[in-house]
């Protein structure tokens, strides 16, 4: 690491004194070779969730999503060395945020991307950051959010390592070097991580900072020079069934955002919107929005946003009020005229803010849906309903093994041109949600789901829907 890095960074915490309440988050996604595809995808929605949730949580927050790896995804082999892909500079625009898709495969060296990322911080950058954008303008205290599934150390130099690559020695100060640095200038480490070994466990939460929840129920790597040695609780995230999230876990990502986010006493406003619909066919938007003590209620209003290019259209809203500062409303097709006569296309999302007056001034804050399960929340157009096969044409889809006992593919034809995939139980709730970007083959895990009948849809670029059934055992 280069001694600039150092005088940069102090400087920056310089900067900190005044501003404890936001913060710079630095969204950290391991995409190494073990994270499947499948389980990108789960572990991409977790993090945009958990980005809105921080957005929301204090408007002068910002977020960076930084990709780290072995080698480029797409390629046929590793580069043996620790490789970063910063999304974008910290920002706290929605859009730009969430904007991302995997970057890099192969191996996962966490304390050696961590190097890589002390370089963005001191404005050098560096050949290893295979980016655009190279450097990290950071100037507000400073948290990283690790998704991860590392081992502790594991494989040659395209392996998975949450230690120090050439300093592995259990309890080692200098297995955990870079975390350390970071730890001791200030900045804060949440792990959110889909690993069982005992070992890994012990590792990782032993990087994550004191707070949050976490016991230490399989131990903490001893680690002495840590500035939060034998602290507990832990900001230490253990997701034993990968990153996706089920039913029981509906308020997973406000309640991890909480532990994380200091609010500073601003309003709030939070929604749910049950999506997989059309605008044909919409349902209710409902939610609670909490005030600061003496403030009042301007209004509230929806937007759409447009997940692919960011387009905001305002949508007709006049919510009902009710007991505990609950509002709800009921979508009409004519509410979205805004987004359709301005040409509104694809998947959008909700956006409903929140404008109130206080202490002479008008404040804004804004939410996202709170239900954790899907990317979008509304499509423009309705599909248009097709058999998956015709008496004489093979199968668009085909989904293998079926029956399953949870995990499955889905293999398109060659040639079809697919661009959402779902799958729905009987009564219609979307329990698996995809965007398709040329994927032929789609590995789909519904362990988590009960026993039963569900529906595999797939949704052309023509907006045509294909549909088989696939039985759960």
């Amino acid at each position: 690491m280069k001694k600039t890095f150092l005088f940069f960074f102090m400087t920056f915490l310089m900067s900190w004194g005044g501003l404890k309440a936001q913060s710079d988050y630095i969204i950290m996604l391991d995409n190494g070779s073990s994270v499947t595809n499948a389980e990108y995808a789960n572990m991409k929605r977790g993090a945009i969730k958990l980005i809105e949730e921080l957005l929301a949580c204090n408007t002068r927050n910002r977020v960076a999503v930084v990709q780290y790896g072995t080698g480029k995804y797409g390629d046929t082999s590793g580069t043996g060395k620790s490789l970063l892909y910063i999304e974008s500079d910290f920002t706290n625009d929605h859009f730009t945020a969430q904007n991302f898709e995997r970057r890099l495969d192969f191996g996962h060296l966490f304390n050696e991307s961590l190097v890589l990322i002390a370089e963005a911080l001191g404005g050098a950058g560096n050949n290893d950051i295979i980016s655009p954008q190279m450097t990290l303008s950071n100037t507000q205290p400073l948290k990283f959010v690790v998704f991860t599934d590392a081992e502790r150390n594991s494989g040659g130099a395209d392996g998975s390592y949450l230690v120090s690559y050439n300093n592995t020695a259990y309890s080692d100060p200098l297995a955990f070097e870079m975390a350390v640095k970071f730890k001791m200038m200030g900045a804060q480490f949440t792990m959110i991580h889909a690993n069982t070994n005992s070992a890994a466990v012990g590792a990782a939460a032993s990087i994550a900072s004191a707070g949050g929840l976490y016991m230490g129920a399989t131990g903490l790597e001893p680690n002495v020079q840590d500035p939060d040695y034998g602290a507990l609780p832990r900001l230490y995230y253990n997701r034993p069934n990968g990153f996706s999230v089920g039913q029981p876990e509906m308020d997973y990502w406000p309640n991890l955002a909480s532990n994380i986010c200091n609010t500073n006493g601003m309003g709030t406003v939070n929604f749910r919107y049950e999506p997989g619909e059309c605008i044909g066919a919409t349902s209710g938007i409902g939610g609670y929005y909490n005030l600061p003590a003496g403030a009042t209620l301007v209004n509230l209003r929806v937007e759409l946003i447009g997940l692919q290019n960011g387009t905001v259209f305002p949508v007709n809203f006049t919510p009902n009020f009710g007991p505990g500062n609950f509002y709800n409303y009921y979508f009409q097709p004519s509410d979205f005229d805004n987004a359709v006569n301005g040409g509104a296309t694809g998947e959008q999302k909700f956006r409903v803010s929140m404008v109130y007056l206080y202490n002479g001034n008008y404040e804004i804050a804004y939410a996202w849906n709170n239900y954790p399960f899907f990317d979008y929340d509304i499509l423009m157009k309705c599909p248009v309903l097709r058999a998956a096969k015709s008496q004489t044409e093979e199968k668009i889809l085909k989904l293998t093994p079926n029956p399953t006992t949870g995990q499955f593919k889905v293999i398109l034809k060659e040639g079809t041109r697919a661009r959402i995939l779902e799958v729905r139980d009987l009564i219609g709730n979307v329990v698996y949600n995809k965007v398709l970007r040329g994927d032929k083959e789609i590995e789909v895990d519904l362990s988590s789901r009960k026993e039963g009948v569900y529906i595999v849809n797939v949704i052309s670029d023509k907006n045509e829907m294909y549909s088989e059934k696939i039985i759960k055992k």
